[in-house]
């Protein structure tokens, strides 16, 4: 009686071992990837709430070039409203720089 129950302790112990590579092999898989998150909304119904908006975005990250005051500093001349060379060109940057 002893043979009959080292037998079955080697057979039955054999598909434990083998399970146990399988299980190690789906812990090493990679984690799927996360879901991306929902949009939040505010309290009025199917109204999404905005985006803060990119930092330097507006008119503050278009670049001034110097042709443009040049151009402007000109209109501002041929209108008869300008004062001297200095005084359009800096009000030509003013006015393009929107301060």
């Amino acid at each position: 009686m002893a043979r009959k129950a080292a037998s079955t302790m080697t057979t039955s112990a054999a598909p434990v071992m083998a399970a146990a590579p399988k299980a190690a092999a789906k812990a090493a898989a990679p984690a799927p990837a996360p879901a991306p998150a929902a949009v939040t909304t505010s309290p009025v119904r199917n109204s999404p709430v905005p985006k803060a908006a990119p930092v330097g975005a507006g008119k503050a990250s278009r670049e001034i070039t110097y042709e443009m005051i040049a151009r402007r500093a000109y209109e501002i001349w041929q209108s008869g409203t300008g004062g001297s060379q200095e005084e359009n060109w800096y009000r030509a940057e003013r006015e393009l720089r929107g301060a």
